[in-house]
């Protein structure tokens, strides 16, 4: 039973055994009977053979004229003991040779199983104008040449079955060829891809299911559009109040107020900042979660780094961080200009405002041919990093890594980034680095070198 329990849930786990299996069992039991009735027809044909054979050597001894001393006579008839088939009778005026059987001389004429003794006999016994004779063969070896032209007509189909279970297998195989491709397919698609399964080039049998799959995608693409819309307008909205807000707590700043005021202003000033720069990230996350731009450019990788290197100069010396630039100059990658920027602009970012005091950042780029030409853009950077627990969990929206709700970072920078990379078709890892610092990596393809102008 626990076999049998094990079989039936193997075969459940896979549509392609359960057909290969029913298929092959089917073949089988068809070919089992088909095997067994041809056996038997060709038993039945071989002794209507030897049967005829007897026929035609009755008909060649009618055919001497006069019969041989051998024909069958009113004392009885003969039998050759080995078992060939003979025309028999008793050779008057002379004894029985030896192995040779006595036949009853009232056999009826035609054919016939006589058993004498222990042996059984196919006779045939005619009458002509030129007498009466009796045609002989042991049954034994007309049933082992019977059975012997049988078994050859049996043994190619016996070995064409289990050929034709391989076959069949092969066959249910390729014929859900279109149902991998189709599993292939939705694996490679991104999450922001959700356009219709394509329906053409496949079965019949599945296109209810496939019709199935593009309504619920499509739902699922309306929900989402649905949440990011509501994401960007909520975040559009609020942009006015907040800086109205910010507004009027500049205003205040040119009244008198006391010491005890003015550090609650400064406060609340911090806080309005801390909620503007929230508001600016969720319309930039509702952004690039629109799906990939269509404005693809060969963007300048050395460029990008020194820009950012000069819109970020002023944070570091703020904060009292050392930045560090270093690139190649022959840097091409392909894709949105700005997204590229931006991604790179919240890693850097993130990287200056969790390094303390002191420390020091690197951006740096190169270009790696193996396993495929790409290029690589580290941030490095001599903050605390992320505790390896929570790596996992980084690119989540408002995830704060375990650090305090004091801290500037609102949680959607990674998060922003990850959408972006995926975008763009780059890879983000991020890895905590020896000592103490982080890591952060992005990995973009190379799309050609260009050559640095002269001096």
């Amino acid at each position: 039973m626990n076999a049998l329990r094990r079989m039936r849930r193997w075969l459940q786990r896979s549509l392609l055994r359960r057909l290969w299996v029913w298929t092959a069992v089917l073949v089988v039991g068809f070919g089992a009977a088909t095997a067994a009735m041809s056996f038997l027809v060709g038993y039945g044909e071989a002794n209507d053979y030897q049967d005829v054979e007897l026929q035609q050597i009755a008909a060649l001894a009618h055919r001497w004229g006069s019969l041989p001393p051998t024909m069958l006579a009113p004392r009885g008839t003969q039998a050759n003991g080995a078992g060939a088939a003979s025309v028999v009778g008793e050779p008057r005026g002379r004894a029985r040779a030896p192995g040779i059987a006595q036949f009853p001389a009232d056999l009826p004429d035609g054919l016939q199983t006589v058993r004498i003794g222990a042996t059984a006999w196919r006779v045939l016994v005619t009458r002509r104008a030129t007498g009466r004779i009796a045609v002989a063969q042991r049954a034994d070896v007309r049933t082992e040449a019977a059975v012997d032209s049988a078994q050859r007509t049996l043994y190619p189909l016996l070995g064409l079955i289990p050929v034709l279970a391989l076959l069949l297998g092969s066959v249910v195989r390729r014929a859900l060829r279109p149902v991998r491709r189709l599993a292939e397919d939705v694996d490679a698609r991104g999450e922001h891809r959700l356009d219709a399964l394509p329906v053409a080039d496949v079965p019949f049998e599945i296109r209810p299911f496939l019709a199935s799959m593009n309504r619920l995608i499509a739902r699922l693409a309306a929900t989402r559009e649905r949440e990011r819309r509501f994401v960007a307008d909520a975040a559009h909205e609020l942009r006015t109040p907040i800086a109205a807000l910010v507004l009027q707590v500049d205003n205040l700043e040119h009244t008198e107020l006391s010491l005890q005021a003015r550090e609650r202003l400064a406060q609340l000033r911090q806080g309005l900042g801390r909620t503007r720069a929230v508001v600016e990230q969720l319309l930039d996350l509702a952004r690039v979660q629109s799906g990939p731009s269509r404005s693809m450019h060969a963007v300048r990788v050395p460029a990008v780094l020194r820009q950012l290197g000069a819109d970020m100069c002023a944070l570091a010396e703020q904060r009292h961080i050392e930045l560090h630039v270093s690139t190649a100059e022959s840097l091409v990658v392909s894709g949105d200009p700005m997204q590229i920027y931006t991604l790179m602009r919240n890693a850097l970012d993130n990287a200056i405002r969790y390094t303390p005091p002191g420390g020091h950042v690197t951006l740096s780029a190169r270009a790696e041919f193996s396993p495929q030409a790409r290029v690589l853009v580290d941030i490095d950077d001599t903050g605390p990093g992320i505790p390896e627990a929570l790596i996992a969990r980084a690119f989540e929206p408002f995830e704060r890594l375990g650090q305090s709700s004091s801290s500037s970072g609102s949680g959607l920078g990674l998060a922003i980034m990850r959408e972006i990379a995926d975008n763009l078709g780059a890879e983000l890892t991020l890895r905590n680095t020896p000592g103490a610092g982080l890591r952060v990596r992005i990995i973009l393809p190379l799309a050609a070198p260009v050559p640095t102008a002269g001096p």
